[in-house]
């Protein structure tokens, strides 16, 4: 959750930029990754926002100040 932290919005391609996550855009594992921040409420999807547009969500900065804390250096697994 750094990576949205860092940011206002993101986009699937900026979650697969390498001072985010690295991860290939196209891959299943990060769109899964994405999917499970979207339910957990971590995350919400922009609507009407083309390309597809991901914000934190207050939650989401909860739980990323909680890792933070706990000493997590990659709060995005």
């Amino acid at each position: 959750m750094n990576a949205l932290i860092k940011h206002e919005t993101l986009t699937i391609d900026d979650f697969a930029k390498v001072g985010n996550l690295g991860a290939s855009p196209g891959g299943n594992h990060l769109q899964l990754l994405v999917d499970e921040l979207v339910q957990s409420g971590h995350i919400q999807t922009l609507d009407g926002v083309i390309p597809c547009t991901y914000t934190i969500t207050d939650e989401g900065i909860k739980e990323g100040a909680r890792l933070a804390k706990a000493g997590h250096r990659n709060y995005l697994y």
